[in-house]
């Protein structure tokens, strides 16, 4: 008798040796519960591309969680800072990592300093669009929470029904820029607002975890007062992950910023429940972009072209009063160094952002051509052509009043601190200045 799965002549064992048969491989029946969390994405979406290797990236993280979910359930969390200021590029990266976490089923979403910066009205607009809850319970408008204090949300662990208590807050120390950029709002002092909360906090939840906008520190002086907790996320405390700390039945823990390492609590096995272990995952090129998360990042791309962000980036005057040249001008004086100078990676560094899109996003260009910031400087590929490329004025300064008269109007030489301008941590992890200056080493190193 011929076999069912039989395609075309070819027995199951030829399908599955020709990998053109894939059996869908069922999730497990008993899984048990993680809880994922991140602070402080600060915007970075994905890294910028112009180093090799770069850490980090919502899209990565989706890939990271799918794989987690294949074994675990998720309690899905992130802690504060979707940005890290308030213009309309902001605006754009806000709603697009809003469209990112509800890709990827967050259940809640703590706000910070920085997302306060957007504006109370524009955060409700985003509040709108996310699937999740956004807390806050220590911001007050008219003396209610202008957020969820608190929310609770039910999942299984090995089979048992959990209800897990997320509440969020934010340190009193954000109290004065909050208000500055918005007037009707007012900040409770976080131990305050827990004590008002603490009947409700104790009798709900089987797991209850606190996402605190604020330092380890203070983190710790809250748990001290209010023990209740089974996890704490904090923030403030730098790139990485700091190894988790144990207060009582409570565990503090924080996942670094800028998106670049995952946090991963593990519950124990039965109550009464605590977090078993801690783990971190650090989002290497090994995971592969999401293709969802990535199609979203490429339309939030779009939109900063359609509006044409470029091109409003604020100008101010040159620091030695002249205009800009371009490198071609400094070649006839300077021959072997503008040699040099094609012979390096600066003089395709406009090619890097083409390929990885980010050609007409203004904070990525601004390391990438003469000028950007400055009055006569660079503002398209098609208008000032001359000064695309990390070119001789990015480190030498605007170099025209010199091509015409160089006696009279000198450059400066161009040494480490010419270069660290972009090349900082999270855009040239492992930048060295004397590694690097050899590369491009020429006559004008001070």
């Amino acid at each position: 008798m011929r076999s069912r799965w039989a395609v075309f002549g070819l027995p199951l064992v030829a399908l599955l040796a020709l990998g053109l048969y894939r059996p869908e491989v069922p999730l497990p029946s008993t899984r048990p519960l993680a809880i994922v969390f991140g602070s402080e994405i600060n915007g970075y979406i994905t890294p910028c591309g112009c180093s090799k290797p770069m850490v980090g990236g919502i899209p990565r993280r989706g890939t990271l969680l799918r794989q987690l979910a294949e074994q675990h359930v998720l309690l899905k969390l992130e802690n504060g800072d979707l940005t890290k200021a308030g213009g309309r590029q902001d605006e754009l990266k806000a709603e697009t990592l809003i469209e990112m976490l509800n890709q990827m089923g967050y259940d809640a979403l703590n706000l910070g300093k920085y997302d306060f910066l957007l504006g109370i009205d524009y955060l409700r607009a985003l509040q709108m669009q996310f699937k999740g809850a956004m807390l806050c319970a220590n911001v007050q408008e008219g003396g209610s929470p202008a957020f969820e204090a608190y929310t609770l949300v039910e999942k299984s662990h090995n089979d048992t029904k959990l209800r897990l208590l997320i509440v969020g807050l934010i340190s009193e120390k954000h109290a004065e820029s909050i208000r500055a950029r918005n007037p009707q709002l007012s900040v409770v002092p976080a131990r305050e607002q827990l004590n008002a909360l603490r009947p409700q906090i104790e009798t709900q939840g089987d797991v209850r975890i606190l996402l605190f906008y604020g330092t380890g520190e203070e983190a710790e002086q809250l748990v001290r007062a209010h023990p209740y907790f089974h996890l704490v996320v904090y923030a403030n405390a730098g790139d990485g992950p700091i190894p988790p700390k144990q207060v009582g039945q409570t565990r503090l823990v924080f996942a670094g910023n800028d998106a670049k390492f995952v946090g991963i609590a593990h519950l124990s096995d039965g109550a009464p429940y605590a977090i078993a272990r801690v783990e971190y995952t650090r989002l290497t090129e090994d995971f592969k972009d999401d293709e969802q998360l990535l199609a979203i990042k490429l339309a939030y791309l779009a939109r900063v072209e359609a509006e044409n962000l470029l091109a409003m980036v604020p100008r101010r005057p040159t620091p030695n009063g002249s205009g800009f040249a371009g490198s071609r001008a400094c070649m006839p004086c300077h021959a072997e160094d503008y040699r040099i100078w094609q012979r390096t990676a600066h003089a395709k560094a406009m090619q890097t952002l083409i390929d990885e899109k980010h050609d007409k996003d203004p904070e990525c260009v601004v390391c990438h051509v003469v000028g950007l910031e400055y009055e006569g400087g660079f503002r398209s590929l098609e208008e000032t052509p001359a000064l695309k490329d990390v070119g001789c004025e990015s480190c030498h300064g605007p170099a025209k009043l010199h091509a015409q008269d160089p006696e009279t109007h000198r450059l400066g030489k161009a040494g480490a601190q010419s270069c660290m301008t972009c090349h900082v941590p999270a855009h040239s992890p492992g930048f060295d200045f004397e590694t690097y200056w050899k590369k491009i080493e020429h006559g004008f190193k001070k």
